[in-house]
């Protein structure tokens, strides 16, 4: 098997970490930046660096790793899967529904496996979660409560390609995190979200730049510039067995690293986790208090990777997906982009209730 990635990012590092971790070989690198995509070469021991994408269409290449803004994502990997390669792409797979399921329906005929990285529900705590969700004990799931919160883009802040619309598109919080967080709703529930109402928060539009940083006022020599992309996003939520939720999402809050929660309740249980206390899973029923199991020997955050890619490439290794792929396939990549467009919708119209589709 020869393995290319394309992206030379902070992304594109973390899945070279892994990949080395797990002896498998990077053959080809592909970057915009010949300095940068060459020291990546030479940091991961990769056979060939390049900028032309096509290297990647042309050589007896297996599988790929797409690390690139989202924009790019769609052609990329529609021509990645015509070309005959397997593909894992980062999220969001796109950034309409449309060309998600475009891309599913053409994995699907070409046989190609194919993942999204929601890596969030490799969570160890969270496999216990979905357990205890589709147990008679739990009962039927009512409601769905839960956030995912950062504080990266607090000003001052890098200037970087997620506040570029050519690279990032129209979104930010909600698909940068948001996605995530939609996916592992999706896992633990096996349910899907069929109408949204959402508001945005977008709290510093008008924006300077001086030496490749952000600023809420203008320093001297600063250049103003417009973001328009979502900071934060509340969005109440709709599932089809008829439960309803709410979603909180910010990329501003002060103190968060990076916080993803989850509150499901059903007509017996509630159960809750937080990934800053990641071995923890909370289980509560009426006047008998809540119960805390810890699972001192779970993996972290950084194994979620690892995870994930060791459940991709059994279906890799084996040159075709399985039947019911167990990962995040881009059937998930296609249901979550749905999820998505339609909060994206509904926020710039008013937060008009506004279907999935």
């Amino acid at each position: 098997m020869k393995i290319a990635i394309i992206g030379s990012g902070n992304i594109a590092n973390t899945h070279a970490q892994e990949l080395t971790g797990m002896g498998r070989k990077i053959a080809l690198v592909i970057g915009i930046v010949p300095e940068q995509t060459e020291e990546f070469q030479k940091k991961w021991n990769i056979e060939e660096a390049s900028t032309d994408f096509h290297r990647a269409l042309e050589r007896d290449i297996t599988t790929v790793h797409v690390c690139t803004p989202p924009t790019l994502h769609y052609q990329m990997v529609k021509d990645l899967i015509l070309a005959g390669k397997h593909v894992i792409c980062e999220k969001p797979l796109c950034l309409t529904a449309a060309e998600a399921k475009e891309l599913y329906e053409l994995a699907l005929s070409k046989k190609a496996v194919t993942a999204v990285n929601f890596n969030v529900r490799y969570h160890e705590a969270c496999g216990a979660f979905r357990d205890k969700v589709s147990s008679e004990d739990f009962g039927r799931l009512c409601l769905v409560h839960g956030t995912y919160e950062q504080e990266f883009h607090v000003l001052p802040a890098d200037y970087m390609w997620r506040y570029q619309d050519a690279l990032a598109g129209p979104m930010r919080a909600t698909t940068e995190i948001g996605s995530h967080w939609i996916d592992l709703v999706r896992f633990l529930t096996g349910e899907e979200i069929v109408s949204v109402s959402a508001t945005y928060g977008k709290f510093t539009p008008d924006r300077y730049i001086k030496d490749g940083m952000m600023y809420e006022t203008s320093p001297d020599g600063s250049e103003k510039i417009r973001v328009d992309s979502d900071d934060a996003v509340i969005a109440a939520l709709r599932f089809g067995n008829g439960a309803i939720g709410n979603l909180f999402l910010s990329e501003v809050t002060h103190g968060r690293s990076n916080y993803v929660s989850m509150e499901i309740t059903g007509t017996r249980q509630t159960i809750s986790w937080n990934s800053e206390d990641p071995y923890k899973l909370t289980t509560a029923e009426k006047f008998g208090g809540r119960l805390c199991e810890t699972n001192a020997f779970a993996g972290g955050f950084p194994n979620t990777f690892s995870a994930f890619f060791r459940e991709v490439y059994r279906d890799m290794d084996a040159g075709v997906p399985s039947a019911e792929p167990a990962y995040p396939t881009f059937q998930d990549g296609y249901q979550n982009a749905a999820v998505c467009e339609a909060i994206y919708s509904s926020a710039n119209n008013h937060s008009v209730w506004t279907e999935v589709r």
